[in-house]
Formats: C-alpha cells, structure tokens, sequence
C-alpha cells in the first residue's frame, strides 16, 4: 500500500475523532502496522504539519464551522471538539484563524447583513455581494459545498444544488442526483482496487454527459471547457473570468486535490489565485498551496499545475424547462444497462465484479496486517456510499413523482430503489469504518463476514434489475 493510502487513512481516523483532545498513537500504531513516530514523520514529510498540528487545526475549523451555522453556544462548541475550557479554545482558535470564536460568530453576521442574495438577479447585480478591483473578482454568498451538504455525498450534485440556490432556484439535491444522472451510476474496475470506482463521469458511455445533464436538469445554458492537449490555462481563464462578470459562479474539476467537481466564486491577482469552495481545501497533503479567504473559501495557488484540474463549466441563465420525469427516466435506463466499458463493468453488470473482489480469497490473507487489508476496505466502502447515496436519492424522486403525476409506476420504482438502499444499509452495518477502523478490518478479512456480505449485494443487485425492468415498462 502506498503512502499517501495511508495518509488518507490517517485523515480518515482523525476526522472521526474530532473530540478528542490528542490523538491516541497506540491506536494509531495498532491500526496501520508503524511506530508512532514513523507515522509523524511519514505525515510530516507527505503534507508539510505535524499530525498534532492538523489534528488541532481540524478540531478548530469543524468547530468554526458549527460557530457560523448553529446556535450552540461558544462554550458548548469548545467542548465538543475536546477543549478543556473557554481560554483553551480561544487560544487554539486565535493561532489557526487569527480571530476569537465570538469574534468569528459577530463578524460573519455583520457580513451576512450586507445582504448575499439567492435570488438570480439581485446575486448578480449587487455590488454589495461582488469584490472588483481590476485584477480581482468575487462573488459572495454562494453556499459552501463539503461532503455531507445537503445530505449527500456527491459533489456534483453538491454544486450544482448550491449554484442553484445560489441563483434562486427551488430545486433539492435529490433533483439534481436524479436529473444529472448520478444517483443511477455504479461501475467496479476488474482489473485493479481502483478509488475511481465511484467517480460520476463512469455514469454513462460518453463520460461529459453526466455533467451536461446536470445543466439540462435545471432548465439552464451549460458551457463546458475540458482540458486537453491543446487547452491552455488561458483559455480556462477567459471561461471563468467570462462566467463570473456576468454574475455565474463556475463549477471545476479539480483546483484542488482530485478531479472532483468543486466550486469557482473569483479570482484574485489576474487568476494566478482561484476562490471557492472545494471538498478537500482542509485536506493536509494539500495545504501547501491553499490558503483562505476571510468568507471561507478557499484561495488556490498553483491550480493549473494541478494535473487533476480536468475542466471548467457552467450554469448559465434560464434557457428552457426542466427536465420531466420521463427524460430523466431514459437516462437512468443508460447508466442502469449492464455493459463493460473497458476495464469498468457498468450498471447491474458492476454488483458481479463487486462480489468477484470481495471473494478473491487470497487477496484477504494478510496475517493480520491491517495495512494490507486498507485499500480494499476503501474501495467496498466507497461502492457502499456510492449506492447508497444514490439509490436512497432515486427512491425519493421516483417517489415524488408518483405524488405529484399519480403514475402507480413511479412509486413501484421507487420501492425497488428503496429496497436496493436498505440492503445496502445493511452492508454497511457490517462494515462500519466510523465506529472503529481496527474492527472494519478484521471483519473484511473474515471470510464468513464476506460471504454474508455478498448475500446483501446480490439483494442489493435483484432490486436494482427490478427497478430497472419498471422503467423499461413505463417508457414502453
């Protein structure tokens, strides 16, 4: 396994144990088969702070997060991110953000006063919710994006539900799962343990249309500028610059860490830093190039270095309906539809290569070492959100639209969906990383634990073919 697997484990381990006031090393050792000061040394070396460092910077940001978004009390924030007392918490936070947490919690609602908009065309005229100063441009109250917004787990969707509140529309992230195509997708990579697995442009044979689609499920214009050969940062550039003078925040893959989808609200220093939000911008190994913007966002050096900064695009102004029901119907036929597409197995076709991974005896006798044992448990966990985020989010819709049309078909599809999750639900019962990473890996490597956990795929399996059959019906 290699060592960034472990640094995001580690990661991982941390952000369970928020908490606590100082890491556990014995845990720690126990768990992924290093010394204690191999681990600090290891973390040191791959993201540039100390363990105990992050540790704390992380407790401070969760925290400050719950400072600007609820109404628990400062004290009752401190404690429960493993402060011994008010003077504690307020030194930790005054080194990490440069402000007391009262401070952070009147100044953020003074800001909102100024009036941030989710109507459309007061957030792109306001000067109040605008930064503009030649070579720098910002538009302000675009909600933040992080996994776990608005329940779900898909950035995406996360992004494009934020966008849209942001201009004004009423849509939910169950809409946008469904109407982009996401809450429809799985594909299991045969020949290797791929973290890709899960990745949202494996959704339909052309890889962009899930993104396309994302645009067309809001009624919107959709742009896209993907980064070839021949793409140059200028040319991203000109996309965003364009985009944001006319009020629009910009959706990118990329910026920051992985290709995931993340959002783009400005620019500073002509674009040699980018604003926004982006579900890894806490995320250590990253931390040398990003810094924050007083608002939150993040303000990214080095972005176009960043290989993984796949793509730029965006949802534009009111061009047309919604997608109906029904076209969102046809398109969660082509992503369900078991195919192999390279080395991906596709749709139902990817519950067979799951099962295939999780029996491949001799992949799982690690004598114990957990370490070994982590890059596959990453992976199963990973299919296990997949689905479960987007099976849950097509049982709402077709649901919703069985109340809303009175089509009888509609609800038995969102049964069957409903029935795939709650398998699923049970999967990850067996495998729960949150309560204890050390007994989510003796479990995975008892073969017992696997097969019973294949018995719940197949279910999983039998009730998306189900739900799948029902929609081929209802198109006719």
């Amino acid at each position: 396994m290699g060592f960034p697997t472990v640094i995001k484990a580690v990661v991982c381990y941390i952000e369970s144990h928020l908490d606590k006031a100082r890491l556990d090393y014995g845990e720690l050792e126990r768990l992924f088969g290093y010394s204690g000061a191999h681990l600090r040394e290891l973390f040191r070396r791959e993201t540039g702070v100390s363990l105990a460092r992050y540790q704390r910077h992380r407790r401070v940001m969760r925290s400050a997060w719950e400072l600007l978004h609820t109404d628990k009390t400062v004290l009752e924030i401190g404690a429960a991110y493993g402060f011994a007392n008010p003077e504690t918490y307020a030194r930790a936070f005054r080194s990490v953000t440069g402000l007391t947490p009262s401070r952070l919690r009147s100044r953020n609602r003074m800001r909102s006063g100024c009036g941030s908009s989710t109507q459309e065309q007061k957030g792109r005229s306001d000067g109040m919710n605008r930064e503009n100063t030649g070579d720098s441009r910002v538009i302000y109250g675009v909600p933040r994006v992080f996994y776990g917004a608005y329940g779900g787990v898909t950035p995406y969707p996360i992004c494009l539900k934020a966008c849209a509140d942001f201009l004004g529309d009423k849509v939910s992230y169950t809409q946008m799962m469904a109407g982009s195509g996401a809450a429809f997708r799985f594909a299991w990579n045969r020949e290797m343990w791929d973290l890709s697995n899960v990745d949202i442009y494996h959704t339909f044979t052309e890889s962009n249309n899930v993104y396309c689609l994302g645009g067309k499920a809001l009624g919107r214009e959709f742009s896209f500028l993907e980064r070839g050969e021949d793409t140059t940062k200028e040319a991203f550039l000109e996309f965003i610059k364009a985009r944001l003078e006319q009020g629009y925040p910009c959706i990118a893959l990329g910026v920051i860490g992985p290709p995931e989808a993340c959002i783009v609200t400005g620019y500073h220093r002509g674009g040699e830093e980018l604003l926004g939000w982006n579900c890894f911008q806490e995320n250590p190994e990253f931390a040398a190039s990003v810094t924050k913007d007083e608002s939150g966002y993040f303000i990214a050096r080095g972005w176009w270095e960043n290989t993984d900064t796949q793509a730029v695009m965006c949802i534009g102004p009111k061009v047309g309906e919604p997608l109906n029901v029904r076209e969102v119907l046809e398109n969660a036929v082509k992503a369900m539809t078991p195919r192999q597409e390279g080395a991906y197995a596709k749709g139902l076709a990817a519950y067979a290569a799951w099962r295939e991974a999780m029996g491949r005896e001799e992949e799982y006798n690690t004598g114990g070492n957990y370490s070994l044992l982590l890059e596959k448990m990453m992976c199963h966990n990973d299919a296990m959100n997949c689905l479960e985020d987007g099976r849950y989010h097509a049982a709402a819709f077709f649901r919703q639209a069985a109340k809303a049309t009175g089509e009888e078909g509609y609800g038995q599809i969102g049964e069957e969906f409903a029935r795939c999750a709650e398998e699923l639900k049970g999967l990850r019962e067996l495998f729960d990383t949150l309560s204890g990473m050390d007994k989510a890996m003796k479990l995975l490597a008892d073969r017992d634990v696997r097969q019973q956990a294949c018995q719940k795929i197949t279910l999983a399996e039998q009730a998306d073919a189900r739900a799948l059959e029902m929609m081929r019906k209802v198109l006719g």
